[in-house]
């Protein structure tokens, strides 16, 4: 990413992959196919996870990166560094009130309010999108993307398609037999092979901002580019939500060590293997008459907010966010973390 400079803002696109089922609830129960759903785009229905979930989580591991290095913390703490900068409001104790300090790099890059003063934040965080959905067919697992979904995350040259088949770019390994693969239950031809070679895996990239062009490849490993397939946008939410993978759980009775009456339910959530892109927005502090930032050695404020919100990402791979994080679910790897021009992990 270039120095912005006088630019009011920056973008940056990162991209993810789920390690774990990743569950993010819509707070409450449904009547339907599963008890506990997870939160959809309103207009396509397809599963994503909320930027305001990504910011929030983000936000408090950054406070705990800070937390875990002694001398930045101890430094910090001697100008009003506390635990409610990790929340950025003013907590009531009796008649004391705790605010949080306002000129750290948590209060700066995720914002705060105080009873006197407040700031917006200086990172943007937009919803993450599924990229790349993982389905099992005849021939092993396959990625399945529309063209829809690619031109959103900035990526050019898909070929138009029929409603009823798919593509393999050139550059992918996969070989449907007869020229028809499933998608789990659903069953595709594949178009006709000119469209086929209309678009190339190893050519593809994305663009930010400031129209500079990244492979796709430097991003997203090549075992799940090599076994990507392109279907209609018509078909892609059915397929996502045909595949989610939906678990069954039973409340124990602590006195009987037996299952509860009534107890029994089940949630849906987003499956291992998932990509997602999303973009995180850097506005530039001087804008906002911000001269300076505790802790920050670096001139460049801009470069400070950047790495404290990649040092709060770095977190989700190890930490997860959303639901029953302590069962198996929640873990995600960014994997554009390792420098502004897209490192894969």
């Amino acid at each position: 990413m270039s120095d912005c400079g006088n630019k009011v803002y920056e973008q940056k696109k990162y991209f993810a992959i789920a390690l774990d089922p990743i569950h993010i609830g819509t707070g409450g129960y449904r009547i339907g196919r599963v008890d506990n759903t997870i939160v959809r785009e309103p207009a396509t229905g397809i599963p994503k996870i909320p930027g305001t979930t990504i910011e929030g989580v983000c936000r408090s591991y950054a406070f705990l990166r800070i937390m875990e290095n002694g001398k930045l913390r101890e430094e910090l703490k001697k100008s009003g560094f506390n635990q409610q900068c990790a929340k950025g409001k003013v907590k009531k104790e009796g008649d004391r009130k705790i605010e949080p300090c306002g000129k750290c790099p948590v209060c700066i890059t995720f914002g705060y309010t105080t009873d006197t003063r407040s700031l917006q934040a200086m990172a943007l965080f937009s919803d993450a999108r599924v990229l790349f959905f993982p389905v099992a067919t005849m021939i092993g697992p396959v990625w399945v993307t529309c063209p829809m979904i690619l031109k959103d995350a900035g990526i050019k040259d898909i070929p138009k398609l029929g409603d009823n088949s798919f593509i393999v770019p050139e550059g992918c390994e996969i070989k449907p037999p007869d020229g028809k693969l499933n998608f789990g239950w659903l069953l595709l031809n594949q178009d006709n092979k000119d469209s086929n070679k209309e678009t190339n895996v190893d050519n593809w990239v994305y663009s930010e901002d400031d129209d500079q062009k990244k492979k796709l490849k430097d991003a997203i490993r090549e075992e799940i580019l090599k076994r990507i397939t392109i279907v209609s946008d018509n078909l892609f939410a059915t397929i996502v939500n045909s595949n989610l993978e939906v678990r069954t759980s039973v409340a124990i009775d602590p006195e009987r060590g037996a299952a509860e009456e009534g107890a029994l339910f089940t949630y849906e959530a987003i499956p291992r293997g998932t990509v997602f892109w999303f973009d995180v927005t850097y506005q530039n502090p001087r804008f906002y008459q911000i001269d300076s930032i505790n802790g920050c050695n670096n001139t460049d404020l801009k470069r400070c907010i950047i790495e404290t919100v990649k040092s709060g990402l770095s977190l989700f791979e190890c930490l997860g966010l959303g639901g029953m994080s302590s069962r198996g679910f929640g873990r995600l790897r960014v994997l554009n973390l390792g420098d502004d021009d897209g490192n894969k992990k």
